[in-house]
């Protein structure tokens, strides 16, 4: 099947190169990886639509998060079925006291503990 001359005009135009960035986060950690030696990819049809995109994921990858273990003396059995778990983590020392997201979960029947790594 021949390519269509639309087809042909869509893959042969030039690219645009959109770009985000937190300075604050940027200045605080100087070092951090900021993927610049392999952007991520994404193919729109115009630049606006392009902007939109990166700005959502600059919301959600550029903003500074803290991240906690925190050990519960009981064994919580939760079932995958319900989604990301959240709770509740008070810690006066840290300054904490705000929901958190449970990015970890790790059972143990010997101690019949269970162990949740946390994102603040």
């Amino acid at each position: 099947m021949p390519a269509l001359a639309a087809d042909i005009a869509a893959g042969t135009r030039p690219q645009q190169l959109e770009g985000w960035s937190n300075t604050a986060i940027r200045s605080r950690y100087p070092a951090a990886r900021d993927g610049s030696a392999q952007p991520a990819e994404g193919f729109f049809h115009d630049a606006a639509n392009a902007v939109t995109a990166i700005t959502q994921r600059g919301a959600l990858l550029g903003v500074e998060r803290r991240r906690f273990s925190v050990v519960v003396q009981e064994l919580l059995w939760l079932s995958p079925n319900m989604g990301v778990p959240t709770v509740t983590l008070i810690d006066p020392e840290q300054g904490v006291s705000s929901l958190a997201m449970v990015s970890r979960m790790e059972v143990n029947l010997e101690t019949e503990q269970t162990l949740f790594e946390v994102m603040v």
